[in-house]
């Protein structure tokens, strides 16, 4: 049981609503929980929003915002005040964060699994086994963001290599394809993968709430999804009840 939250995007208004939420049950937010909508937005906001969920008992996973405040920066930074605006919280808070969780036969992260992340998954683990997905995605996660990029100006240190770290051509990138912090199906005319279960996720701001089926052309199950951030408004999934509810700020 638990309640699902995402693109918290430095709202201390919004974070507060969100931890106030049933406040008995698991909260988790799915990532990019700076770097504001507004522009320009205030730090201080920001950066007691941040302190807010970090402090919390949330179980809380990287979004590609948040990403580029360590040190190891696996792109630029989105925001407004530099890359080294965050660096000290998310750096010294780093094992508070997570790239995959599982509640309820819910996959979370940040932006879902494409079909081509799920190949790579699927060469790895049992897809169908869900505690195997989430452990091979946070160990791979670890073992990527060592890694340095390739024929990177010496000057500029950077890493974040492999499958979970692609950007796709539609949001940016050089990549056919976006890995966990990056996918955006409706940009690569794609959907999430049907090989590991049900998804919920963020990234890829839409109107409402947006629930979907992926279907396995290859024969195998269909199964769910669910994109919670949403161009408006803040919602979140309650897995218990099988509800989603636009927070009240």
């Amino acid at each position: 049981m638990a309640i699902i939250a995402t693109d918290i995007h430095g709202d201390p208004a919004v974070a507060k609503a969100f931890l106030a939420f049933r406040p008995e049950e698991l909260h988790i937010c799915l990532g990019d929980l700076v770097d504001g909508r507004e522009r320009p937005s205030s730090f201080e906001k920001e950066a007691e929003c941040l302190d807010l969920l970090l402090q919390s008992d949330s179980i809380l996973l990287w979004g590609n915002h948040d990403l580029a405040y360590l040190p190891e920066r696996p792109w630029k930074c989105y925001g407004n005040f530099g890359e080294s605006a965050f660096l000290k919280q998310f750096d010294t808070a780093r094992d508070r964060l997570r790239a995959a969780y599982s509640v309820d036969g819910w996959l979370c992260t940040h932006a879902g699994v494409s079909p081509k992340v799920a190949r790579v998954l699927a060469k790895e683990v049992e897809t169908t086994d869900l505690e195997a997905v989430v452990a091979w995605l946070n160990a791979e996660f670890i073992r990527e963001l060592r890694t340095g990029l390739p024929q990177q100006d010496s000057d500029e240190l950077r890493f974040g290599y492999g499958p979970l770290f692609k950007i796709p051509v539609c949001r940016g990138g050089t990549d056919e394809y976006g890995g966990i912090f990056w996918f955006d199906a409706f940009g690569e005319q794609t959907q999430p993968s049907p090989a590991v279960g049900l998804q919920i996720f963020g990234h890829t701001p839409v109107p409402y709430p947006e629930r979907g089926t992926s279907m396995d052309f290859a024969g195998g199950p269909a199964a769910s999804w669910i994109n919670l951030n949403t161009f408006e408004g803040y919602w979140v999934y309650d897995t218990q009840k099988d509800q989603l509810v636009e927070l009240i700020l």
